[in-house]
């Protein structure tokens, strides 16, 4: 780089330092040109702590590595550099993003910018699919970032043929900030701290949610209200989807062990809903990335409780957890309270790498206004319009893809700024809209799976390989046993949203009638899904006429739920090899759920009693059993074998236990189905006792074997 170039790079960092904000810098050219150019103007700016994410750099330099970029994300950096030629890797660069300090620097080492469109990246290998390979990868991703940097006013341009190119910076004002007696350096951080406080001390059942962007001083505010509140004696459960996320918090939260009388713990979510060990305030950070319904079972456990989460970022958004779990807070808790953090802690507001950032990742959707809205009948339906959505350079494809990132985002809580890249780029991976006018009212993500053969379908089968992107296929050959579904063709459905505003109107079966149609027309074999399982979005598939044919057999840690594949015949060899695998599922489910499935939620169970012929034989003895225990001659432990035969081998398919009232549908599936202990009946149902649940165990399969 030669003098001129690095004088104006410092004056440009000298703007920055005194503004108190960031810049995106883009070096383009070469691999070994960007990677000298870096090294050489970090060391001309006398940089002292520079975060790099490479696999080009110096075994003394800090590095970010790819599998542990959540390890860093509460840590600050002078700068930071991003090499594109080690991988075009977008949760690596939202999670550089906000890891530099105002007035710092974050180089991106990448190719020419007008080249974009033919760079295969490093990262390509990792999203290439069997049996397509990398050369199907797209690269609608580089191409779709590099047109908007290429406008973007804020970002600094460095060319290896060009050299210095930049827009003039408007002035911007810069807020002193001064840590307070606490430690805390904006007025939305103490608030924050008095508002933690206050959960404590004010009346119960009454949670607090925190939500803010990365950079806002999140964690480190419920750090410092913690450290007090320890000071003064109080048992406090942290719990958050990975110890690491926590760091930041627990730094903060530090007291000397003579100096408090309280303890702070921290429980994997689903060890705490497990345990639910005794504390005077639970601390959930990054909920976002939680499970709704996890969420909601550790507010019954704990009545003061407080929610943090991040709205954006590398940890995933919290735009899904506004719309669905604040929801539940409303109609249930009506003293919840919620705190927005909007101030920058590491830097100022109207940050300039914050707004490029968000617009390259999709961090915070911008969605034009509409000339749309939609109306609440039959009608408007049927006419939405059907189609694949295909990426182009141009402001209308853009705000469709903001539509369809957003309606993802809002419905899945684990969506982080890679799945665009996997959507725009993935070679098995397409996408199909329902639309009225300009509007995106549902989406839906389908990856293509199966035609493996060959070598690759044995060693599949031979537990020797698991190529990923081919979850529905493989789960099917070598968990069900059926080795002719990896030849076939499959559409699995990764998410399907619908717009909140007009969800329950039919939108989402729709979207679903159209793509089993389209399928159909294009020869796919079988279509189906892979979900956390509960029984809101189980009943959802099966009015749709798709079929449970697996329960997983663990637990997810965010979810507390077990997976669930369900799917649906198209052709006649898909129709078999369905019927097949929804044969097996009913074969094992009965002795499943003594087992493996024994904490499957039991409104889970009895939607899926609902989809399954099982065949399970009786004894002639049975009957005879059955009928004592009903006339009080014996105890159930005496007869229990017999009316688990007697149930599963005919009142099930019966469906007598329709009309059964609901607390003692819950207790023949906790007790006879399930093997639960008579303890954790009479406190799953919040019966009196023993003596209670005895009869009313004995009324319930009375009404069950009508």
């Amino acid at each position: 780089m030669n003098h001129n170039l690095l004088s104006q790079l410092r004056n440009l960092q000298k703007t920055l330092t005194l503004a108190d904000r960031r810049l995106l810098v883009v070096l383009e050219g070469s691999a070994s040109w960007t990677l000298s150019t870096a090294q050489e103007a970090l060391d001309f700016l006398g940089s002292r702590s520079v975060l790099w994410f490479s696999q080009r750099v110096a075994d003394q330099a800090w590095v970010l590595p790819a599998h542990k970029l959540n390890h860093e994300l509460g840590r600050e950096a002078d700068h930071a550099v991003f090499d594109a030629y080690s991988g075009l890797n977008p949760d690596a660069l939202a999670a550089l993003g906000g890891n530099i300090r105002g007035g710092g620097l974050l180089l991106l080492l990448a190719p020419p910018l007008a080249e974009w469109k033919d760079f295969h990246d490093a990262l390509r290998e990792k999203i290439a699919v069997e049996p397509w390979g990398r050369h199907a990868v797209r690269t609608d991703y580089a191409r779709r970032m590099a047109w908007l940097l290429q406008q973007d006013p804020f970002v600094c341009r460095i060319s290896e043929q060009n050299g210095f190119s930049m827009a003039e910076l408007p002035p911007m004002d810069v807020q002193q900030r001064v840590p307070d007696e606490l430690g805390c350096v904006t007025a939305c951080q103490r608030q924050v701290v008095d508002a933690v406080l206050h959960v404590m001390r004010g009346h119960r059942k009454r949670p607090l949610v925190i939500q803010a962007d990365r950079g806002r001083g999140k964690s480190a505010a419920v750090g410092i209200a913690i450290r007090q509140l320890l000071q003064r004696g109080k048992r406090i459960i942290v719990t958050a989807p990975r110890p690491e996320s926590t760091e930041t918090l627990r730094n903060f939260a530090n007291v000397e062990q003579e100096q408090s009388s309280g303890s702070l713990a921290f429980i994997a979510p689903d060890k705490l809903l497990r345990s639910t060990p005794a504390a005077d305030l639970l601390v959930v950070d990054e909920a976002a990335a939680i499970a709704p319904e996890l969420l909601k079972a550790m507010l019954r456990h704990y009545s003061r409780a407080v929610f943090a989460t991040t709205v954006n970022g590398y940890e995933g958004t919290g735009r899904g957890f506004a719309v669905r779990f604040q929801r539940y807070l409303e109609d249930t808790y009506p003293g919840w309270v919620k705190l927005t953090l909007d101030e920058p802690v590491r830097w100022q507001k109207n940050d300039w790498l914050e707004q490029s950032l968000n617009r390259a990742l999709l961090l915070k959707p911008v969605i034009a206004e509409t000339k749309s809205e939609p109306h609440d009948t039959d009608q408007s339906i049927s006419e939405c319009g059907f189609s694949e959505f295909h990426y182009h350079d141009d402001v209308k494809t853009e705000n469709q893809l903001n539509q369809i990132f957003e309606l993802l985002i809002t419905a899945h809580y684990r969506t982080r700024p890679s799945d665009l890249r996997s959507m725009l780029d993935g070679s098995n991976v397409r996408l199909f809209t329902l639309t009225q006018g300009d509007r995106v009212n549902a989406v839906a993500m389908v990856a293509v799976e199966g035609q493996l053969e060959g070598e690759l379908a044995q060693a599949i089968v031979q537990g020797r390989r698991r190529p990923h992107g081919q979850l529905l296929p493989q789960t099917i050959a070598v968990h069900l046993g059926l080795a002719t579904v990896l030849a076939q063709l499959h559409w699995r459905i990764v998410r399907i949203a619908v717009q909140p505003d007009v969800q329950s109107r039919g939108l989402g079966s729709e979207l679903l009638r159209r793509l089993v149609a389209t399928a159909t027309e294009q020869k796919v074999d079988t279509i189906g899904s892979v979900f956390s399982g509960n029984q809101a979005v189980l009943a959802f598939w099966q009015r749709n006429h798709f079929a449970p044919a697996r329960v997983g057999y663990t637990r997810e840690a965010t979810t507390g739920d077990h997976s669930l594949l369900v799917m649906r015949g198209l052709s006649s060899e898909g129709t078999e090899i369905t019927r097949a695998a929804r044969t097996r599922f009913a074969e094992d489910f009965p002795l499943l759920l003594l087992d493996s499935h024994r904490q499957l939620a039991v409104d889970l169970v009895l939607t899926i009693l609902d989809s399954i012929e099982t065949r399970v034989e009786y004894y002639e003895r049975d009957q005879g059993d059955l009928q004592r225990y009903l006339s009080r001659s014996t105890t159930f432990e005496n007869v229990a074998p017999a009316i688990w035969r007697m149930l599963w081998g005919r009142f099930i398919k019966e469906r007598h236990w329709h009309s059964a009232d609901d607390c003692r549908r819950r207790l023949v599936v906790m007790k006879v189905l399930q093997n639960h202990p008579w303890e954790i009946c009479i406190d799953g149902l919040g019966l009196t006792g023993i003596k209670q649940a005895r009869s009313l165990l004995r009324q319930s399969i009375a009404e069950w074997t009508q």
